[in-house]
């Protein structure tokens, strides 16, 4: 769950650091800020209307969560992704998703609790893509999507995996290539979640792994190919 949302949950009203926490975010992801680009402070705080506090605590957030790059000499920027990071992310992706099958299965066996969180998510995806167009809103539908992989590898019981995908998962975020994905493909990213699940539900290990693999190889071409368009196409102005 996003920090506005827990805010409007518990009724408390956004601290003037999360506001300019969630702007500088949501400028990273519409591309107001490239990957690279050189983060100011002042510059932010007079483009946010706020002191240079609040823009200091904000860009530290973000680059504890690896959005931001911080530099000795150089300040903050933008992270940027290279296409040999974006394979390795799939990579370490592919390998945790299928290494813990079995022990996914197990889990999903007993555990009941986590199973309704599981299909409960896949039909929150189901209802956005029915009922949004997706690439208007991607932070959204990207929150849901790290949550049904989140509670697929916390089957695992592992918690370093957790953790791991947890800390790669911003890298593609912050250079704005999962975001740039088109609502057709969001449409197909359920679909499989849906495949990923029947199988774990039925038990069916081979169908599990290979449901994983298509998953992971899809999403990995996908992305590769909007990062390839993102480095020919150059911003105007």
């Amino acid at each position: 769950m996003d920090e506005e949302k827990k805010n409007a949950l518990s009724g408390k009203k956004l601290t003037l650091t999360n506001r300019i926490y969630q702007e500088i975010k949501s400028d990273i992801a519409k591309k107001q800020f490239q990957p690279g680009e050189k983060l100011n402070i002042k510059e932010l705080a007079r483009k946010y209307n706020v002191s240079d506090t609040p823009v200091k605590q904000a860009l530290q957030r973000l680059a504890d969560e690896k959005l931001v790059a911080n530099t000795p000499n150089k300040g903050m920027s933008v992270y940027l992704l290279t296409p040999d990071e974006l394979n390795d992310i799939f990579d370490m992706r592919l390998m945790m998703d299928t290494f813990f099958v079995k022990d996914i299965v197990s889990t999903l066996n007993y555990n009941n609790s986590l199973r309704q969180q599981l299909v409960e998510n896949l039909e929150e995806q189901k209802r956005f893509v029915q009922n949004s167009e997706s690439s208007l809103y991607p932070e959204k539908y990207f929150a849901m999507d790290l949550e049904f992989h989140t509670l697929y590898l916390t089957a695992s019981g592992n918690q370093k995996a957790i953790d791991v995908f947890t800390n790669l998962q911003p890298f593609t975020y912050a250079t704005g290539t999962y975001l740039n994905q088109p609502h057709y493909r969001d449409c197909e990213c359920v679909a499989e979640h849906e495949a990923i699940l029947k199988a774990a539900f039925t038990g069916d290990l081979d169908a599990l792994n290979k449901a994983v693999q298509v998953h992971i190889e899809n999403s990995r071409r996908a992305l590769q190919l909007i990062f390839k368009v993102n480095q020919i196409v150059q911003p105007t102005g």
